[in-house]
């Protein structure tokens, strides 16, 4: 018998092992034409069919069952986030298939499996992006989006990684951890577009997306590989923008962010060559379902990502998307965050897009407002516009910018040196610096 026979029976016998008779619930419900207010305790299959129970009557206590159905004839209340929540997933056949199958405990172990390998290898590669503040900023956001766990208590608790990537991406894995990537961040123009997409990409775990996937590709005889259960079909994806609009509408805010948010992903990709919209499947059909706008950038949010677009502008750079690494620092220099070394990367970037003496200038004008206004440029912005100067066949003034790099790679040769510690991968860079000083003087 081979492993996805046994996986498959594994999974047929987990789904009948551990059903129950009725999930918990605290919804308020109002009917269209009587206007009654009735409160949702439970639901449960009643004679085949999906049914909510009632509180009891405050007058003859009795307690009612209703079609879920019938719940068409009501205006569901949520009283807070949970709630809501259990009024979305009421309205999946989630709790249908919870009260026909059980929890399905085995299948969703094996797939929390899958996710602590992935979380394990990310770790042991640094693959992480660490900063206290914005994970605290973002778990505020994460919070109004979803509650920390599924509210018919199925596994999972909901958690947040960032990761090191320039590629827009954002998914939860089965296990409730929810990875953002660094472009994902960057591609975002406010809070509320961050909100859009956490709770577009929650929806995904409330709706049993990752359940439903694992099945699917069991009885294909397809590997239930992590890549292959959080890739998201336009269908499920459609699902999840419909939680997601629900969710703003909730907070009060337009579901237009969602189309927003797409956008700003797409126009994303079309920096990096669209090599990154498979993560968001037809995205521009599903955008062009709300507002064509697209939402304001905001100050604050600008402000707290100011480092993660400094971050993303150097892998850009050093992956030769030099288009992309411009338009991140000017976003920097807009919000007024921008660093010298920022100043620096965009000067390269600029001359590496140049194709004239013109567009030459104007890296080196970027450059001069580091080296001619700090007191103590670091070593590279003297590099960099001695290049530009070489380029732009101005010896003389290239010969005065080496001298200053020289001057400037001494100053921190002494600097480190004086410092408590192993620096010596730092003083052997700044040792094959100046030989690059040297050799170009002799060039």
């Amino acid at each position: 018998m081979n492993k996805t026979a046994i996986i498959l029976i594994s999974l047929l016998l987990s789904a009948t092992g551990n059903a129950f008779s009725q999930i918990p619930l605290k919804i308020k419900a109002r009917h269209t034409a009587d206007r009654d207010t009735i409160t949702l305790t439970s639901v449960l299959r009643s004679r085949g069919l999906l049914t909510v129970r009632t509180a009891p009557d405050p007058v003859t206590g009795k307690i009612g069952n209703i079609p879920v159905s019938d719940l068409m004839f009501y205006e569901i209340i949520p009283g807070n986030l949970e709630s809501l929540w259990q009024m979305i997933i009421l309205k999946s056949p989630v709790y249908d298939n919870l009260l026909k199958s059980g929890y399905s405990y085995e299948t969703r172990s094996a797939m929390e499996e899958l996710m602590k390998e992935y979380l394990g290898k990310a770790e042991q590669n640094n693959s992480f992006y660490i900063d206290s503040y914005l994970e605290a900023r973002l778990y505020a956001i994460l919070r109004k989006a979803y509650p920390v766990r599924n509210p018919d208590r199925r596994p999972g608790i909901l958690s947040l990684r960032i990761l090191s990537e320039i590629t827009p991406d954002a998914w939860v894995g089965p296990d409730g951890t929810m990875i953002i990537t660094t472009g994902m961040i960057a591609a975002l123009n406010n809070e509320t577009e961050m909100m859009a997409l956490m709770a577009q990409k929650v929806a995904h775990f409330a709706l049993d997306h990752h359940l439903s996937n694992y099945s699917a590709a069991l009885m294909s005889g397809i590997d239930p590989a992590l890549g292959n259960i959080i890739r998201h079909s336009v269908l499920q994806e459609q699902a999840a923008d419909n939680c997601a609009a629900m969710v703003l509408s909730y907070y009060g805010m337009s579901s237009s962010a969602l189309g927003s948010m797409l956008r700003n992903v797409m126009n994303y990709g079309e920096l990096m060559g669209n090599f990154c919209l498979g993560s968001f499947p037809d995205a521009k059909s599903r955008a062009d379902l709300y507002s064509v706008t697209i939402m304001d950038k905001s100050a604050d949010y600008d402000k707290l990502i100011a480092p993660v677009i400094s971050f993303n502008a150097f892998m850009a750079y050093n992956q030769s998307h030099y288009l992309l690494c411009r338009r991140l620092l000017e976003r920097n220099i807009a919000s007024g965050t921008t660093t010298a070394d920022d100043f620096v990367l965009l000067s390269q970037a600029l001359m590496n897009l140049s194709g004239s003496d013109q567009e030459d200038l104007e890296a080196l004008a970027v450059v001069r407002s580091v080296t001619g206004s700090l007191q103590e440029p670091p070593p590279g912005a003297f590099k960099q516009e001695a290049l530009l100067l070489l380029r732009l066949g101005r010896r003389g003034e290239a010969e005065t910018a080496l001298d200053r790099c020289q001057e400037a790679l001494e100053r921190e040769e002494l600097k480190y040196s004086a410092r408590p510690g192993d620096w010596s991968e730092m003083l052997s860079y700044l040792e094959s610096e100046k030989d690059w000083v040297a050799r170009t003087r002799t060039r």
